[in-house]
């Protein structure tokens, strides 16, 4: 069982709430929920089931200062990790973002023959066009793109057969890709990568293709399914750590390990590496000496030591099967500038009560847990959960989850800041926004380097007239200056067509948000208050350089439709702004045409039309 420490919160925001296991009967085995196994090595039959309410008392939530918000791409395969996000942002020296994703335009598909790399990059107002093909020839997925010691960027995918590829250019955003395997010792296909440099050494993580209905791979020292290293000390030119295996995974206690369930970063001579399994312990790989070796901390115990998967989750040895806190295999990990690591997942509870039926009972949760290297095993506390309504006759029913198969809140994403605060931004359900399913937004919690909360749950997204907005699969660069950058997945439905719900094919929008670091909850209005009468935009038209004077304008949100009545920028006037000030946008890019801008929101919103001429 769990015991953990309550650590110090700081100032006036609320303390971190330690977290505690629950004591809940056993399960009925209702709705089933099928899993693609295209996509998953864990076993594909889940279960899901109710569990109470547990009505965390988190702070009221509230929105942050979105600087700019501009959709960078699209993709209709959907599925961007089966669990943990890969780091898919960069920035170079000149504060140029570089994004990837894996990109597919072909319709109601089942196959994605095109699938493979997509990649944009730009300054904040102003990104390439929307690319439609992918960056290889081949068809490719799990794009994880990083900074090279030499200048250059390196894409690492996989194409479900041989070796790891990795695409690698010496110049970031220009040049031909170079194109190579990883080596390596195995023969086995390796699928689902993840990638950390520091400085000119590359460190790779990947897993064996495992044997299951759908996958014709073969266990690794007895694991189906298990997660080897590779080393590059001279920015992928040659190999000196090929297909290493790991000590602390082995069948003792890992039958297997599942798709995405883990996570990697390096820095200063230091590498860590979480895995999140969802049936064994939750462990942290740590290397001191730059990968060369390796030592192991529980993170988050699991109650039954070596347990086999569709076996009766029986703790106590009554032969009645108890329900498991378990990670729910999404999880972050981020070294900070003083050594400390800090882990962050979703919180998942399962149990199973009739062995080798194929089935097992997943539960739907809704926190997000934290743990870092200062702390003892199962010490873990709650940072984040669900956006609770005022309405508290409101709760989320099973039907009315997306199935991602993880906790309501998670798919979370690290970056520290020139302080050593943490930023920790997830995917989280908002009983505010619930039609036949609950939409996701994202939020964001930060923390200091001990761990303590300096800053309360804050909303990201969406602004506040755009609410029915699913945003999934957040990935940030982990530096954060002036602000955090984010390349996320949204639609208007939750949940995904390429596992889970299975719902219809669409086009997903890929998502670049720059969002300032104060995470300015001052910032925040339900309703502007622009004095109408007094607004006024020149020239127009225009070669796309917008000025704009009026009155009560500070912090107004700016909007700018195309004629087809699209959103395509998104931004605000500054908050220092007053009467006799100017403001100034550069639309240069923008094709020429007719535009809306709007400003201000509700009853307050003001729209005028221009035209751009080049």
């Amino acid at each position: 069982m769990i015991v953990a420490l309550m650590t110090a919160a700081t100032g006036s925001f609320a303390q971190l709430q330690k977290f505690t296991p629950h004591a809940v009967g056993p399960a009925k085995k209702t709705s089933i929920h099928q899993q693609d196994a295209v996509n998953t090595v864990a076993p594909a039959n889940v279960q899901s089931a109710a569990r109470p309410n547990t009505n965390y008392s988190i702070n009221p939530v509230t929105k942050s200062m979105t600087l700019w918000e501009q959709v960078i791409g699209t993709t209709t395969y959907d599925n961007q990790s089966n669990n943990s996000s890969q780091g898919r942002i960069i920035l170079d020296d000149s504060q140029v973002a570089h994004a990837t994703w894996t990109l597919s335009t072909a319709p109601n598909s089942t196959t994605w023959p095109d699938r493979g790399t997509g990649y944009n990059s730009g300054e904040t107002t102003n990104w390439g066009a929307e690319p439609v093909d992918r960056q290889e020839d081949f068809r490719s997925g799990w794009p994880g793109l990083v900074r090279t010691g030499d200048g250059g960027e390196a894409v690492f995918c996989h194409q479900g057969v041989d070796s790891i590829t990795m695409l690698k250019r010496s110049t970031i955003g220009s040049g031909t890709w170079d194109v190579s395997r990883l080596p390596g010792t195995f023969v086995n296909d390796f699928l689902w990568p993840r990638t950390a440099t520091d400085g000119n050494t590359i460190h790779v993580i990947a897993l064996s293709e495992p044997s299951n209905t759908t996958t014709d791979g073969t266990p690794v020292n007895g694991v189906n399914g298990n997660l080897l290293y590779w080393r590059s000390s001279d920015n992928g030119a040659t190999w000196d750590i090929q297909s290493q295996l790991f000590a602390a995974i082995d069948s003792s206690e890992f039958e297997f390990v599942s798709a995405d369930t883990y996570a990697i970063d390096a820095r200063d001579g230091k590498v860590s590496i979480a895995v999140f399994s969802q049936f064994s312990d939750a462990i942290l790989i740590t290397s001191e000496d730059g990968g060369s070796t390796w030592t192991s901390t529980v993170m988050m115990d699991f109650a039954i030591d070596g347990y086999t998967y569709d076996t009766l989750t029986d703790i106590d040895g009554d032969s009645v099967a108890d329900i498991l806190d378990i990670t729910d295999g999404c999880g972050a990990v981020l070294i900070g500038s003083d050594g400390t690591t800090h882990v962050t997942f979703g919180y998942g509870a399962m149990s199973d009560d009739t062995p080798d039926d194929t089935f097992y009972s997943a539960y739907l949760t809704e926190d997000l847990l934290y743990w870092n290297t200062t702390y003892a095993t199962d010490s873990v506390y709650i940072i984040g959960s669900i956006q609770q309504s005022p309405d508290t006759s409101i709760s989320i029913a099973i039907a009315q989850s997306a199935d991602y198969g993880t906790s309501l809140a998670s798919m979370p994403t690290m970056g520290e800041d020139a302080n050593g605060n943490i930023y920790v931004v997830f995917s989280a359900a908002d009983e505010e926004y619930m039609g036949n399913q609950v939409f996701r937004h994202l939020f964001a919690r930060v923390l200091d380097a001990t761990g303590a909360p300096v800053q309360d749950q804050v909303e990201l997204t969406p602004d506040v007239e755009f609410n029915e907005y699913e945003y999934v699969f957040a990935s940030m660069w982990k530096e954060v200056g002036d602000h955090l950058h984010i390349v996320v997945q949204r639609d208007t439905e939750p949940g995904l067509n390429v596992r889970g719900d299975l719902d219809s094919w669409d086009n997903n929008d890929i998502v670049y948000l720059a969002i300032t670091n104060d995470l300015d909850i001052s910032a925040n209005v339900a309703e502007s208050t622009v004095a109408t009468a007094e607004i006024n935009l020149f020239p127009n038209p225009t070669s796309g350089i917008i000025n704009i004077t009026g009155k009560d304008l500070a912090n107004a949100p700016v909007r700018v439709f195309n004629a087809m009545g699209q959103e395509i920028v998104y931004t605000r006037i500054s908050k220092n702004f007053n009467a006799n000030d100017r403001e100034s946008f550069d639309f240069t890019y923008l094709p020429a045409g007719n535009y809306t801008l709007s400003i201000g929101t509700g009853a307050n919103r003001v729209s005028k039309e221009f035209v751009v001429q080049h």
